[in-house]
């Protein structure tokens, strides 16, 4: 962004990190990348099936998923994560402490989800090159590879009933600190499944040119 301070003083132009000119200091950090479409958000707002093998951590190849993104080799963009949440609905959590991890080898199924991506600013065509999958009962991530663990999410839960647990949600605030390049996918990992533990997530990620 450019202009001056309040005593006048006069501001250099700045530029984001995609090379574009940062035109205003108004709405926020994110503005820029929104308003020129870069933003997009998966959500699935519930699975109906307990935690998938394939959203646990060190999750075997092409292991059933109930929510991955991933970035197809060629791209052309890197996605940087912004922000990530998950909401318990049912069942009796185990220790479940979540964590971020990756796929070096991206699944080749088509993409999937329950509810379209969309492009955070609100109205514009989601043109994503995102793959993605977002599926209640879990579908097998064919192709992919095993995970591995990126950093833990932030994000822990008490053992227990849904009881202790009601109107409990909890948001990872990414900031940009992992990418996703080209060639490699996401996926949100527990540390244990539980029992017929049921609940949704959201991912929304900035893609840049690279």
């Amino acid at each position: 962004m450019y202009g001056k301070t309040r005593s006048g003083v006069a501001l250099p132009p700045v530029l984001g990190n995609d090379g574009v000119l940062l035109t205003s200091d108004s709405g926020g950090k994110y503005y820029d990348l929104v308003s020129r479409g870069n933003v997009f958000s998966l959500v699935l707002t519930a699975w109906t099936t307990t935690t998938a093998a394939g959203n646990l951590i060190a999750a075997a190849a092409a292991a059933v998923s109930q929510f991955a993104l991933w970035n197809p080799t060629g791209s052309g963009k890197n996605m940087a994560l912004l922000k990530f949440a998950t909401w318990p609905i049912s069942g009796t959590w185990g220790i479940p402490s979540l964590f971020h991890s990756y796929m070096s080898t991206n699944p080749t199924i088509a993409n999937s989800a329950l509810t379209p991506v969309t492009c955070n600013n609100v109205g514009r065509s989601a043109d994503t090159v995102a793959g993605y999958h977002a599926s209640a009962a879990g579908t097998a991530l064919t192709g992919c590879s095993a995970l591995k663990v990126i950093r833990s999410a932030n994000l822990y839960i008490t053992a227990g009933t849904l009881s202790a647990l009601a109107g409990v949600g909890y948001v990872d605030v990414c900031d940009g600190d992992i990418v996703i390049p080209p060639g490699f996918g996401w996926a949100p990992t527990w540390a244990a499944a539980g029992t017929t533990t049921l609940g949704g997530y959201s991912v929304t990620w900035a893609e840049i040119d690279i």
